[in-house]
């Protein structure tokens, strides 16, 4: 978008495109009128937001320090083969082997 040129017209126009991607979805919504004005058009979404994130002030704020969050732990994937003749080592080899056990003896139950 164009920076204020101190010709009006384009100012007006440059507010109404911005407005106009606000209400539509395309931009944030700044204020409780284009709020209103997108969920008139899109509907009211059921996404329950945590506490931190319910007023829009983390948005000026400046953050003292990080937000630290736990991810979810990874597990192993076993289902990635060797490619290009290389081998897998024994350990991994030894895992799969032992899935494959597991699960043959989850279906003979």
């Amino acid at each position: 978008m164009k920076k204020d040129s101190g010709n009006t017209n384009e100012t007006k126009l440059d507010k109404m495109i911005q407005k106009a991607f606000r209400t539509g979805g395309f931009l944030f919504p700044e204020t409780p009128e284009e709020v209103a004005e997108f969920e008139k058009k899109f509907g009211n979404t059921d996404i329950i937001l945590p506490d931190e994130l319910r007023e829009p002030t983390f948005l000026t704020s400046k953050r003292t320090a990080p937000v630290k969050k736990k991810l979810a732990e990874t597990t192993d994937n076993f289902a990635m083969a060797a490619r290009e003749g290389s081998k897998l080592p024994e350990e991994v080899l030894k895992k799969m082997k032992e899935h494959r056990d597991k699960a043959k003896r989850e279906k003979e139950k």
